[in-house]
């Protein structure tokens, strides 16, 4: 589900630039999958399907599969449009160290956008 995001983001300039200095790992969770991605100074490395065993990530996104779909829609409905407008209408949670998502709020607002233009 969420491969695409190695190709799409690597491909543009715009959004690496916004993660220049993003070095990190975090999960995407679909029902009970996870998706593991490596990015280093805004450039996705590596984009895993779990299961994962004691694997480290600074942070989870996790939605059910109608949730993310909503999400990746053109036009989403309103409580599905943004991660945290899904998260506060309990459509999905956001744990971890959601400091560093935070720090470069932007740059994973572009990256998980990009969905909608796959």
């Amino acid at each position: 589900m969420f491969e695409s995001l190695l190709i799409t983001v690597n491909d543009d300039a715009y959004i690496q630039s916004l993660g220049r200095n993003c070095t990190t790992e975090f999960a995407l969770g679909v029902d009970d999958a996870r998706y593991h991605i490596k990015v280093e100074n805004g450039r996705i490395i590596s984009v895993e399907q779990g299961p994962f065993q004691m694997r480290a990530a600074s942070f989870l996104i996790s939605a059910t599969k109608d949730t993310w779909a909503e999400f990746m829609t053109s036009t989403p409905r309103p409580g599905f449009h943004d991660i945290f407008a899904m998260s506060a209408m309990g459509n999905a949670r956001i744990e971890g160290d959601i400091k560093i998502l935070l720090e470069h709020l932007p740059y994973f607002k572009a990256v998980l956008g990009l969905l909608r233009k796959v």
